[in-house]
């Protein structure tokens, strides 16, 4: 085979492996995570419980689809103080609504925090969600936000 040859055949099997490779790797696949919280009793008026619900948008589809069986952590961070608080990782757990999943934090001081959810199942992924913390008494709650990957 002479070195144009060769050239030629490289050329002819990258377009049918272009022409072969699933659409999924050409539009990923993105999480959406609609999430609210609502203060549970403690003496330090930070605790509260959170509700995330899970949803995947595939591809290049506006439809968005309820994921039943996610895996993940929450991680915390205060952007303002980055390292210095640090809370220990929380599952979030199913609910008994599908889709839904709910996670207890409990905070060391009031201020903006994030909540880094890090996804394994459906997909490895990471959702970031700002989030502001105020000491509160039983009761207070916010209403649903949208996270989008």
């Amino acid at each position: 085979m002479t070195n144009g040859s060769t050239v030629g055949v490289i050329r002819c099997l990258a377009i049918v492996g272009f022409l072969l490779v699933p659409d999924s790797v050409w539009s990923a696949d993105r999480l959406v995570v609609r999430h609210s919280k609502e203060a549970t009793s403690a003496e330090s008026g930070l605790n509260y419980e959170f509700t995330f619900r899970v949803l995947v948008r595939r591809g290049d589809s506006e439809r968005l689809v309820s994921v039943d069986d996610a895996e993940f952590i929450i991680a915390t961070d205060m952007p303002d103080m980055p390292g210095a608080h640090h809370m220990p990782h929380v599952n979030g757990e199913p609910s008994s609504i599908p889709g839904t999943y709910t996670a207890l934090l409990a905070f060391d001081m009031p201020g903006e925090w994030n909540l880094i959810l890090k996804f394994n199942k459906p997909i490895r992924d990471q959702v970031v969600i700002s989030e502001m913390i105020h000491k509160s008494s039983r009761g207070d709650s916010q209403h649903p936000h949208d996270s989008n990957h």
